[in-house]
């Protein structure tokens, strides 16, 4: 399941690049039925980066680095019982 939820997030992602919006009712459509099942998939580009989150791996282009410029794959939780797990992630890029 997480290797679909990564393609689906690569092609949300080439999608905005591209300016391709006739898929956004489709990608959301497709996310909410993932949330249904208990996925959470979060994109956390453009957020300050802190060393500290440990649902981030991180490449720091330079030392004063601050803010996540690219995101490679998304953090994905499942939600049960009420309870987040991290199952895998984000994988990122810091500029």
């Amino acid at each position: 399941m997480i290797d679909i939820i990564n393609q689906l997030f690569e092609i949300e992602r080439k999608s905005i690049e591209n300016e391709i919006h006739i898929l956004e009712r489709n990608l959301t459509r497709i996310k909410y039925e993932f949330e249904q099942l208990g996925y959470i998939i979060e994109n956390p580009i453009h957020k300050k980066f802190d060393e500290r989150d440990t649902s981030i791996e991180a490449k720091i282009m330079n030392e004063n680095s601050t803010l996540i410029t690219k995101v490679l794959k998304p953090i994905i939780y499942t939600n049960y019982d009420g309870q987040l797990k991290i199952v895998q992630k984000g994988i990122v890029i810091v500029e």
